[in-house]
C-alpha cells in the first residue's frame, strides 16, 4: 500500500518543502519591517533625550531646530523605507498562503485514497468471510 501512495508522498513533500520556504521568506521581511521600526523607536528615544538636552542647556535650542529638521527627515526615510516593504510583506503572506493551501489538498487527498483503500479492503474481507459462511451452510446443508 506504501508504493500505492507514493506519488502523493512525493508532492506531501514538495510541498512542505515550499511552504517551509515561503515561512522563510515571510521571516525575513517581517525581520525587515521590525527592524525599521526598531530604528523608528530608537529615533523617538533619541529625539526625546535630544529635547530634554536642549531644555538644559542655553544654546541647546538653537542647535535643536537642526536636529530636528534632520530626525524628521530620517523618520520620513524610515516610513518610507516601511510604506515600501507592505506589497512585499503581503505577497510572501500569500504566497505562504498558497503553499499551505497546496499541501493540506495533497494531505487530504491522501487520506482520502487511504480511506477508500481501507473501505476497499474491508468489503473484499466481508464478501470473503460470507462466502466462507455460505460454504460452511452449503456443506452443513448437504450433510444433513
Amino acid at each position: 500500500m506504501a508504493a500505492k501512495h507514493k506519488g502523493l508522498k512525493s508532492l506531501i513533500r514538495l510541498s512542505d518543502s515550499a511552504l517551509t520556504e515561503r515561512r522563510r521568506e515571510l521571516n525575513q521581511v517581517e525581520e525587515r519591517v521590525a527592524e525599521i521600526k526598531r530604528h523608528l523607536d530608537e529615533l523617538e528615544e533619541e529625539k526625546r533625550r535630544e529635547q530634554a538636552l536642549s531644555r538644559e542647556i542655553e544654546a541647546g535650542a538653537f542647535a535643536y531646530s537642526g536636529y530636528a529638521q534632520g530626525t524628521i527627515r530620517r523618520r520620513k526615510e524610515l516610513e518610507r523605507k516601511l510604506d515600501a516593504l507592505q506589497p512585499e510583506l503581503e505577497r510572501a503572506r500569500d504566497a505562504l498562503s498558497q503553499a499551505f493551501q497546496e499541501l493540506k489538498r495533497y494531505e487530504i487527498a491522501l487520506d482520502l485514497r487511504k480511506k477508500a483503500d481501507n473501505a476497499e479492503e474491508a468489503r473484499k474481507a466481508t464478501l470473503a468471510l460470507d462466502e466462507i459462511s455460505l460454504n460452511m451452510h452449503r456443506r452443513r446443508q448437504a450433510a444433513e
